[in-house]
């Protein structure tokens, strides 16, 4: 690939939480002291428990791993003598939405007078990729095709099984939540960039939305970058998920480039169809069996997990994330953190002791990463 190409940028939503356990509203005495540092790297979300992290351009997955474990690093440093840290998964053990304060900034303020409840409860933390695809006619047929493996990448990020104190009974009760937004789950198909830019004018011009970054669906192109957007995982707990989805996902998208390149094609399935998956993969996470509709049938997705290794295997060593997608054979063997999180309370009976090993599985490998 030529230089622009194929570059990450990865987003990531934490959790601030005390010694106890419990979500703090702690953002803006966080963002005072980090603006100087990091800038826009660490920037404040609707609710003031929730903190957002951003990388900058990330040539390869080498330099994302730098990127990822800089911030956790130097978040946790900044939070650590007011006695809070960090935690990453899709939803928080116990807290409640309705205890939570809303961000003091003028776009939230009029986003909660358009969605009301809807917003207000918006107590989720996603993990968000980019991938820079600068040929917009090209982005827009990638993201045709990528569509497909959205129920994969969910099913084996999940980390949201608790809500407001209760076992939901879902590996992706972050989904649910997310889903009564407006222009969310997976988006429709668009024969060109021209066709998707209409689509975007028509929404502002009849006061839907301001701007095309109110487009929500679980894969985007970004109406400001050059880039696709994937927005369905939950939170990614440990630093190697982060790293290992972000790999799949560029991957993804590399494997689509070269079978275009090759006169090849990937075949394109209907949203509806897509949102079956999407269903098993956030009910049942990696337990799950999605479908395979070119085989009209139902396959274990630990299978799918090795086949879908196998689709990307050509070209993750031009990529240089071999080590990072096979982290996925991990998953598969030990769970995910929706899986971990559910052990640790079905062994001590605590949600504290959830939201502590999400503490501790979030830093993992990072603390002492950059020196105070």
């Amino acid at each position: 690939m030529t230089s622009g190409w194929l570059t990450l940028g990865i987003e990531e939503e934490f959790q601030i939480v005390d010694e106890a356990g419990a979500l703090r509203s702690h953002i803006e005495t966080l963002l005072a002291q980090a603006t100087p540092r990091l800038g826009d790297d660490v920037k404040a979300e609707m609710l003031q428990s929730v903190v957002e992290v951003a990388t900058p351009i990330c040539a390869d997955l080498a330099e994302a791993r730098t990127q990822v474990t800089r911030l956790r690093s130097e978040v946790s440093r900044l939070l650590q003598p007011h006695g809070l840290r960090i935690a990453s998964a899709g939803t928080h053990p116990f807290a409640n939405w309705h205890e939570q304060e809303v961000t003091d900034l003028e776009r939230y303020k009029l986003l909660e007078e358009e969605m009301q409840d809807v917003i207000r409860e918006l107590l989720i933390f996603g993990l968000h990729v980019h991938v820079a695809i600068p040929d917009p006619e090209l982005r827009i047929e990638v993201a045709n095709e990528a569509r497909y493996f959205l129920p994969h990448l969910l099913a084996v990020s999940t980390s949201s099984p608790f809500w407001m104190g209760r076992e939901t009974g879902l590996k992706s009760y972050r989904s649910v939540v997310w889903s009564r937004f407006p222009r969310t789950g997976i988006p429709p198909e668009f024969s060109s960039h021209g066709e998707f830019q209409d689509y975007v004018a028509l929404l502002v011009r009849t006061g839907c939305v301001d701007n095309g970054k109110k487009i929500w669906w679980d894969l985007r192109p970004h109406v400001l970058y050059p880039t696709l957007e994937f927005r369905v995982c939950d939170a990614a707990t440990r630093v190697e998920e982060v790293l290992c989805l972000a790999g799949l996902i560029q991957a993804i998208c590399a494997k689509l480039i070269k079978l275009r390149r090759d006169n090849l094609g990937f075949r394109k399935y209907l949203p509806n169809l897509i949102a079956e998956n999407k269903w098993r993969a956030l009910r049942h996470g990696i337990d799950g069996r999605l479908i395979d509709f070119g085989r009209a049938a139902e396959v274990p997705m630990r299978q799918l997990a090795v086949e879908l290794l196998e689709f990307v295997d050509d070209v993750v060593d031009d990529l240089g994330s071999r080590a990072e997608v096979e982290y996925l054979h991990t998953i598969c063997r030990e769970g995910t953190s929706a899986d971990r999180q559910l052990d640790t309370f079905r062994r001590t009976g605590s949600l504290q002791a959830v939201v502590d090993r999400l503490a501790e599985d979030t830093m993992a490998g990072v603390a002492g990463a950059v020196a105070p």
